[in-house]
């Protein structure tokens, strides 16, 4: 059986069961009363309260706007089952949906959370909270696919969201018709509910820390450098995900927003001019569907040529990001800057983010003659990415990409495309988590700073398809541990011996430790020692943690040091 498809059934199961002949405690909050369900999780007793409202619904002439506040509630809120999701596209995984345990529903009102809470709801006492961001490129994922129960367990509340994605997230014109970015204004407004609310549960509001991976991670980066977000969390830890990187801001907003008005018959002729006030007003008028359906055209979720940058993404709106999360960071006095080193970070990679060049190199299968199954031919390397990779990253058409073309070739097609692999991993993932970790770091003596590498591979496959030559722990696979162990870790073998359930407990109790002091370092786990740019500490997290240093060292070298360089003696040449 498929191992998503099992995932869902088992899920289904535990509801079923759990939720049958349980209690059902009720907790007032200052939005209104809540009623919960008590889920029984390796022996204890998780609450969850489910489908809670955080924002009134963003449908009708609220679309494309930013969130306001939910209206408190008077009669008891069921919050005894979980809610929809936001409008995405179920062709990415169409056996999860079909299989749905929760509810299968798509819809525009769909900004609710969830609260996950150890034992007794005891609004007398203060726990740290941990706010989870999900992943999915910012077009996909829900709350309820990660369970918070497991992390709940040690005594911490876990706190899940949906925020719109897509079209409906971030959509923008470039100017003030639509600055845009309201799923980022979502996870704001949710924020500002727990800090208002996350006491009735016994939530400590001056406690929040905010994690989250893929853009869950990137998403966590780019609130820590909004200064108007003070007060709504302490500390952060995004994984996979740096908005500091050459990917950071989505690279023509208003060529998508164009590109959707002509889609969708907004702008009926090619040359017809029409104010961006004027699409919005008719971008409003369409159905949801229309919208969705309108995500897979070229201009909108991808271009015509090949490209490693996405379109749908964060932007410059001048309000929450004034600039880019680099421009930002890279002047040390600046408001951002400042801020951003106030909170204490933990952050880091997989072993092979690169695996998610499946999902990008099948498209250049048939075009370019090869099997992916078999590796990357070198051709693909210094044909197609080094070319994009030098036009995007570093803004250069030829010296940039003849030196990636000569540095990452391999003589075997396997070797080749892990080389391809690598590379596309620094260039989106490690060079910019180690850019974030520097700029964090540098002359701080106020906060924390931790760097991870986790390389606990996987024996089947999980959420990206992976392939024979690729070695290391794929994108998103730190998550099967994060989020057991109902269901997930029934899946394998590997999850449910005793050493794999014990690399859960160690995996979690670094979470929650860090969650609760700063600090990940605890009674029975390595000691895993502080990043500095001149110790350049990092912990590899796998079934036995070892402490190492410089990670990847001589490649983060070549892309942040050595290719800049060369490019400035170029200049100067030329001069």
């Amino acid at each position: 059986m498929n191992f998503r498809i099992l995932l869902c059934v088992l899920l289904q199961y535990e509801v079923i069961v759990f939720a049958s002949g349980q209690t059902f405690p009720i907790v007032n909050t200052p939005s209104g009363p809540i009623k919960g369900v008590v889920v029984p999780t390796l022996g204890k007793d998780i609450v969850q309260f489910r489908n809670i409202p955080y924002a009134k619904p963003p449908v009708g002439n609220l679309r494309f706007e930013k969130p306001l506040p939910v209206e408190p509630w008077t009669e008891t809120l069921d919050g005894t089952v979980f809610g929809p999701s936001c409008i995405q596209d179920k062709s990415f995984y169409p056996e999860l949906w079909e299989n749905m345990p929760e509810n299968p529903e798509l819809t525009e009102d769909c900004l609710q959370l969830n609260v996950y809470v150890p034992g007794s709801v005891l609004n007398d006492v203060k726990k740290p909270v941990m706010f989870w961001i999900h992943g999915g490129g910012f077009i996909l994922g829900n709350s309820w696919e990660s369970d918070g129960s497991l992390i709940a367990m040690k005594d911490v509340i876990v706190v899940t969201i949906n925020y719109r994605l897509g079209l409906f997230g971030f959509l923008s014109t470039g100017d003030t018709s639509l600055p845009s970015n309201f799923g980022l204004w979502d996870m704001i407004e949710a924020l500002k509910w727990v800090n208002q609310n996350i006491a009735s549960f016994g939530g400590d509001p001056e406690s929040v820390t905010i994690f989250g991976e893929s853009a869950g991670g990137f998403a966590v980066s780019y609130l820590a450098v909004i200064p108007s977000t003070a007060g709504l969390f302490k500390r952060i830890i995004p994984q996979s995900g740096s908005a500091v990187g050459f990917m950071g801001i989505a690279p023509n907003p208003a060529g998508v927003a164009n590109a959707a008005g002509k889609a969708l018959g907004c702008i009926a002729d090619e040359n017809e001019d029409i104010s961006n006030k004027n699409l919005i007003v008719c971008l409003k008028t369409k159905s949801a569907d229309e919208l969705l359906n309108i995500q897979q055209n070229p201009g909108i979720q991808y271009t015509d040529t090949f490209s490693l940058l996405p379109q749908i993404w964060p932007i410059i709106d001048g309000e929450l990001l004034r600039r880019s999360p680099y421009d930002s960071l890279n002047y040390p006095d600046s408001e951002e800057s400042s801020y951003f080193r106030s909170l204490d970070m933990m952050t880091g990679t997989t072993s092979n983010e690169g695996s998610l060049l499946s999902i990008i190199m099948s498209e250049l299968q048939e075009p370019m003659g090869f099997n992916i199954t078999e590796g990357i031919p070198t051709t693909v390397l210094c044909d197609v990415v080094a070319p994009t990779l030098a036009k995007e990253m570093f803004n250069d058409d030829t010296v940039v990409s003849d030196l990636l073309c000569k540095e990452y070739t391999a003589a075997n097609i396997k070797q080749q495309g892990r080389n391809i692999a690598n590379l596309y991993s620094d260039a989106w993932f490690n060079a910019p988590t180690v850019q974030l970790l520097e700029f964090h770091s540098k002359h701080n003596k106020n906060a924390n700073t931790y760097q991870y590498l986790y390389t606990q591979t996987l024996t089947f496959p999980y959420a990206i398809p992976e392939y024979p030559w690729m070695e290391g722990a794929g994108h998103s696979t730190e998550l099967v541990y994060m989020f057991g162990p109902k269901g997930m870790n029934e899946m394998d073998a590997s999850l449910s011996t005793n050493e794999g359930r014990a690399f859960t407990d160690v995996l979690v109790n670094y979470w929650t430790n860090f969650a609760k002091s700063g600090n990940p370092n605890g009674d029975g786990l390595v000691q895993w020692k502080e990043f500095t740019p001149d110790n350049r500490n990092y912990m590899e997290l796998k079934f036995q943690p070892i402490p190492g240093q410089n990670l990847y060292g001589k490649r983060i070298k070549y892309l942040l040091q050595e290719i800049p360089n060369k490019l400035k003696k170029n200049v100067k040449t030329e001069l």
